[in-house]
């Protein structure tokens, strides 16, 4: 009999706890368990599109004429790379020490962007020197703007 009672309670709490976790959820309220489910999936879906999006722009980008860096400028949680052909490269997640080397090094070398691979969690940025030197830059986001 005790066990019963304490099945009981459990399930009552649990039962408590999740209706007011929905109530508190205007988007659980308008869609139901299912629905939401969908619609989160839909949402994923969307989101993986407009990444690879992003990423392909900017590998065409690359493979074309990219221009050179001109000025590296802080951004919030990273750097931003201005470029030569008026357009700005945004890296966030990278280290102290890779910003420390890019203020040094892309105003001597003329650090010119060529590749972008991307691995699991990051991507992996080749900027290529006037003389024909490489940097490989690791950040965790990269973005191009016009």
């Amino acid at each position: 009999m005790f066990v019963i009672l304490c099945i009981a309670v459990v399930v009552l709490a649990a039962t408590y706890l999740h209706a007011r976790r929905r109530a508190r959820n205007p988007i659980a309220r308008a869609f139901g368990g299912r629905e939401f489910r969908r619609f989160d999936a839909h949402l994923e879906g969307v989101a993986r599109e407009e990444l690879r999006l992003i990423e392909q722009n900017l590998a065409r980008y690359l493979a074309g004429r990219a221009g050179h860096v001109v000025v590296v400028s802080k951004a919030p949680q990273g750097v931003a790379l201005e470029l030569s052909d008026g357009r700005r490269l945004a890296l966030r997640g990278i280290s102290s020490r890779t910003v420390q080397m890019l203020n040094s090094r892309a105003p001597i070398d003329m650090l010119r962007p060529a590749s972008l691979h991307r691995d699991a969690f990051s991507y992996r940025l080749l900027l290529r020197g006037a003389a024909g030197t490489e940097t490989k830059i690791y950040a965790r986001n990269i973005a191009l703007a016009s």
